[in-house]
């Protein structure tokens, strides 16, 4: 053996050691540093097929979609029948919204690999809405260019103002933003044309002059608002945005990222105007774009929620940056990111100047994160570990950043437009009542009163209008959320999360008075609709597989549940109506019963709905109480002991127990299945045992913090697994869109959260089993299980563990509950679903209808 030859093979055998280390590191959830690897990888070997389809899958991992796909096509080339290729093509495909192509490959990996059952899932899920418009059309030569430079709409700094004839009038927008996901659907999978007429129909009902898009739509939502605005006595004006992916290791000098971005808006400019025609881009639609909706087009709104650490690197590496002037836009005093963006909106104003001769407003999205205030009590995190360690308490030892706001600005004062744009300059700024904490800790917002009363939300808005002098804010998101669970507390109880549809409805009305009285140039409404896809940071690990996430519906997902359009289960309402009335639950099929008892399931894309009968007297709710025993994944593991005492054994290991009776509700779960976001609880996995304790269950709504000045804000926690008892009935004058579960004659009814028993997937029966070697940061371990056993106990509590079981089901023998029968439901990959308007529509209504039509001037 030549020595050639042996120095290859060992290069080759170090090769392939490196390409597995790197699909380990990608299932560990690290997939910066498998990327790393993938890379190192293909430099030596670029015809590595396993290394193309491990960089495509971590590319794919950071939304860097087209990447992706070029890896993928070129390990399809190498390896034409490497299934992993193919599937991740079809991923691709999904996400840049050519679903045909997406499904076509799809396909191709189930002929490559029957077991392959992500892509029969894919095909399943990928079934079409409508078919994007054809766009090898070419589209209409622009017309020819005005004489005179035309300006529509413009902003000054009291707000916007509309042409009247020769008068300019200074309008306030009332709005709301649209997105475009139904159940069971990606952003990327649009609607047709009727779906988005009945959407603007609502909106007119609403009372809004503007709806704010983020990102292309196809075609037919540009045709319905040009039907629209064409008949409407109102018309409904446009903000459009331009949305764009965070730019690769946070580089904004990035050639090929700018490059798809500046293509979005270019895009943008000539579909508005009814003159493009493209194919679909990752995150946007295509198509034969001919609706001109440019007479409603009055503002536009570049970029996203920029993250800080990214713009502090990016400061770091282009030092000494401060001055530039363009032809429409000049920035004076700022750092390199300010200057980008500068250079951004100079871009976008010469594309519809040069072709359309046209100008309108513009600015780059904003958040407080990033405004141009000083707060004393958000510390940046390198800072606030050194705090922590002075005052003794648990501190990161790391010199690497993790979030640093309210570090670093993006500051639209420092903004100037020349003379020759006459379109103006507004700042857009998302500005949620409950984050940052800043909000909520800075003492001064804690003494400032609106029309109601102490509100911080209020203090801040103030104070954020005073600092901007020269141009209007809009906000461009605010909003409430009517999840089960907060995701962030607020002292006057605006929430993020944990509320009602009436106290959306309340707090709505309150924000945009707020807004108004502030002084701001509008509010625009988040959002619309439930959208099922969207996740929250404190369940999202929970909600996997993460590629079936729009088949069911988490009102545990503080985003999930933003709309003022509800999207719940149920074709034509609930499917079970949570109001004591037993009606619903007579064509449910009975689980178990006997002569005293008889207990019902039913499962549906958002409960597991429990229904339970009792045939003798009503029991005495002083002393006596129901357990519903829970197995939910292999009835050899959990725990075989009941809580409270319970002298019986159950012969099938239960994962939680529902405590049942007239006066409360309550989950309790195994302590070592349980799961918390923060602190981490790891492994969370259900085994078996016979002396583990019962818990409820916790979520951190906020961490705890140490200010600038060395004071301590305390975490917060709070448990969860308490159900909310009232009425789903929204013709009830008590009706609570919260309740969980109600007493009617001779019953009970309760529902819970897919989420709060850990099915990280009711439509493929997924739920949560960690590996027992799982460590904090590895990502949440699923077992697709059978279905469930459920037991029935009717026990007297004498003392808080001493109970006397009245009657159960099974029937106890020889001191055990025998294993319950399995109760199972079927799969799906089209949600069941209905539509229908929060009680916020009204109030959001009556609050839009009750402000002047004229921003306030007298600013604070």
């Amino acid at each position: 053996m030549n020595l050639s030859f042996l120095t290859g093979l060992l290069a080759l055998l170090s090769l392939l050691q490196v390409t597995a280390d790197g699909h380990r590191l990608l299932l560990e959830n690290k997939v910066e540093e498998a990327r790393i690897v993938f890379e190192q990888v293909l430099i030596e070997n670029p015809k590595d097929a396993d290394a193309l389809v491990g960089a495509g899958f971590a590319a794919l991992r950071q939304e860097r979609v087209l990447d992706a796909l070029d890896y993928f096509l070129d390990a399809r080339e190498i390896a034409p029948t490497y299934a992993d290729a193919t599937f991740g093509l079809a991923i691709c495909y999904e996400r840049l919204g050519k679903i045909t192509e997406a499904r076509r490959f799809a396909a191709e990996v189930v002929k490559l690999d029957p077991r392959h059952e992500e892509s029969k899932a894919l095909v399943a899920r990928l079934l079409p809405i409508t078919e994007p418009t054809l766009y090898s059309t070419p589209p209409p030569p622009p017309p020819p260019r005005p004489a005179k430079l035309q300006v529509p709409f413009r902003v000054t700094s009291n707000g916007f103002q509309v042409i009247r004839g020769s008068q300019w009038q200074t309008i306030y927008l009332k709005g709301v933003n649209l997105g475009a996901a139904l159940p069971g659907h990606f952003p990327t999978q649009f609607p047709g044309i009727e779906v988005y007429r009945g959407w603007l129909k609502e909106m007119a009902d609403l009372g809004i002059n503007v709806v704010y898009v983020s990102t292309i739509h196809p075609p037919s939502f540009y045709e319905a608002l040009l039907e629209h605005n064409l008949q409407a006595t109102n018309p409904i004006y446009l903000i459009h945005g331009v949305w764009v992916d965070p730019p690769p290791k946070g580089e904004f000098d990035d050639k090929a990222w700018f490059g798809r971005w500046a293509q979005d808006m270019s895009h943008t400019v000539d579909l508005i105007h009814g003159r493009a025609s493209f194919p679909p881009r990752p995150k946007a639609a295509g198509g034969y774009y001919h609706a001109d909706v440019s007479p409603w087009w009055i503002g536009t709104i570049l970029g996203r929620e920029w993250e800080p650490l990214s713009i502090i690197n990016h400061i770091h590496r282009n030092p000494g940056l401060t001055e530039w002037k363009g032809r429409f836009i000049k920035i004076s005093k700022g750092h390199a990111t300010e200057l980008f963006l500068a250079k951004a909106l100079d871009y976008f104003i010469a594309l519809e100047h040069d072709t359309y001769k046209t100008q309108r407003p513009i600015a780059f999205t904003n958040w407080p994160t990033l405004d141009p205030l000083f707060h004393s009590t958000e510390t940046p995190f390198l800072q606030e570990q050194q705090l922590k360690k002075n005052l003794g308490l648990h501190y990161l030892d790391t010199k690497l950043e993790r979030y640093n706001d309210d570090s670093v600005a993006i500051d639209l004062e420092k903004y100037t437009a020349l003379s020759a744009f006459q379109g103006g300059l507004f700042a857009s700024y998302h500005i949620y009542p409950n984050f940052p904490d800043f909000i909520n800790l800075d003492p001064g917002y804690a003494k400032v009163n609106d029309h109601e009363g102490p509100n911080n939300y209020f203090g801040y808005l103030k104070d954020l209008r005073a600092y901007h002098k020269k141009h209007p804010i809009l906000v461009t998101e605010f909003g409430i959320s009517t999840s089960r669970i907060s995701a962030h507390w607020q002292p006057q109880g605006m929430t993020h999360g944990g509320l009602s549809e009436k106290s959306q409805a309340v707090i709505m009305k309150r924000l945009i008075r707020n807004i108004y009285d502030a002084g701001y140039a509008g509010s625009i409404a988040f959002a619309f609709m439930d959208e099922w896809f969207k996740k929250t940071w404190q369940v999202s690990p929970l909600e996997v597989p993460a590629e079936r996430k729009p088949l069911w519906f988490n009102v545990m997902d503080a985003e999930e549940n933003y709309g003022i359009i509800g999207h719940h289960p149920g074709t034509a309402g609930p499917n079970i109506l949570i109001d004591g009335c037993p009606e619903d639950w007579n064509n449910i099929h009975t689980y178990q019963k006997n002569d005293d008892f008889e207990l019902k399931l039913f499962a549906d894309e958002g409960w597991l709905h429990i229904g339970l009968f009792w045939k003798r007297s009503k029991p005495d709710w002083t002393k006596e109480k129901f357990l519903v025993g829970l197995d939910t994944y292999n009835a050899t593991l959990g725990n075989h002991r009941f809580p409270f005492g319970v002298p019986l054994r159950s012969e099938a290991g239960m994962e939680f127990v529902i405590e049942l009776s007239g006066n409360n509700c309550d989950v309790w779960v195994d302590a070592p299945y349980e799961y918390t976001e923060s602190p981490r609880n790891r492994p969370a996995r259900t085994i078996k045992h016979e002396d583990g304790p019962w818990k409820q269950m916790e979520t951190e709504t906020n961490r705890l913090r140490v200010g600038r000045d060395s004071t301590i804000y305390k975490a917060r926690r709070y448990e969860v697994g308490t159900l909310r008892k009232g009425t789903q009935d929204r013709n009830d004058p008590a009706f609570d869109s919260l309740s969980e579960w109600m007493e009617g004659p001779g019953f009970i009814e309760v529902r819970i959260p897919w989420t709060l028993i850990h099915v990280t997937d009711p439509s493929s029966r997924h739920v949560l089993q960690d590996q027992p070697s799982a460590q904090r940061d590895d990502p949440y371990e699923t077992e697709i299980t059978d279905g469930f056993r459920a037991s029935l106990l009717l026990i007297r509590q004498e003392q808080p563990d001493n109970s006397i079981v009245i009657g159960s089901l099974p029937k106890a023998k020889n001191g055990a509950i025998p294993q319950p029968p399995l109760f199972t439901w079927a799969k799906w990959e089209e949600p069941k679903w209905h539509a229908f308007r929060k009680l916020s529509f009204d109030a959001i209504q009556d609050a839009f209808l009750a402000l002047p039509a004229a921003p306030k001037l007298n600013r604070p």
